[in-house]
């Protein structure tokens, strides 16, 4: 079959495939569609990090507690960075997020620093960003099944992302996934982006881009031109500049 056949062919094949999958219109045109992990396909194990808060500080904290710490934290982040701050120093260190749910949890920074060391050893016996969003595989299925290229651009602290998205059962979902850590550059720097793209061998306007950090995931995919949707399950950000989703399951129709 000569090239130009079969590319038709192909397109067909995708048009037909993606007529079958009601899709976001954010996705519509797109040939790859992009997500963050934490937060976005993964969310902590929340129950441990409860029981180490609660042995550590001598008072009980509920999961859902941690959680919802967790979102108003990375929410105070990007308000910072949308006034022109830069991504907090601490971002770039060990533990940070689970540090600043903590001391948000009014837990004194004694405490915080024992329970970071208790976090490493923990993380150590099983990933702690090891529990899957419920409608992760089912939409990533779906969006492959469509005929869209599918990665990952992750910032971690231990470069074991390879390693998290085999452990959870979704890493054959993807053609390509990006590490922080492994590669040397980090949302919401350019470059990170920019190298996914090039490693993917597509145009910015042909990918777009899915995470729950306004200011690292949506408003940094679309600064390099690329289109971006906002996980904001609790409607924190109202005024973004990118259509936003509450579930992961609402691109898919």
């Amino acid at each position: 079959m000569p090239p130009d056949a079969k590319i038709e062919t192909d397109k067909v094949t995708t048009t037909a495939s993606r007529a079958q999958t009601a899709l976001h219109p954010s996705l519509d045109g797109v040939r790859a569609v992009l997500f963050d992990v934490g937060g976005t396909l993964l969310h902590p194990d929340w129950e441990r990090l409860a029981r180490l808060a609660s042995r550590g500080a001598g008072r009980e904290f509920r999961p859902s507690e941690l959680g919802r710490k967790f979102k108003e934290m990375m929410c105070e982040v990007d308000a910072g960075m949308q006034r022109g701050e830069p991504a907090p120093e601490d971002s770039r260190k060990r533990n940070w997020v689970f540090r600043r749910v903590y001391r948000a949890l009014e837990i004194d920074e004694t405490t915080c620093e024992s329970l970071s060391e208790q976090i490493d050893a923990t993380h150590a016996e099983r990933h702690l960003w090891c529990a899957p969003d419920d409608e992760a595989a089912r939409v990533l299925g779906a969006l492959k099944a469509a005929g869209l290229r599918l990665a990952v651009i992750s910032n971690t602290e231990d470069g074991r992302l390879d390693e998290l998205l085999e452990l959870v059962g979704l890493k054959a979902h993807f053609d390509l996934l990006i590490d922080s850590q492994v590669v040397g550059q980090r949302k919401p720097d350019a470059g990170i982006f920019q190298m996914t793209l090039a490693r993917l061998g597509l145009e910015p306007r042909e990918a777009v881009f899915i995470g729950d950090s306004y200011a690292h995931d949506a408003l940094a995919a679309l600064s390099v031109g690329m289109r971006a949707v906002l996980l904001d399950p609790l409607d924190f950000y109202p005024d973004s500049l990118c259509p936003r989703i509450r579930t992961l399951g609402e691109l898919i129709g």
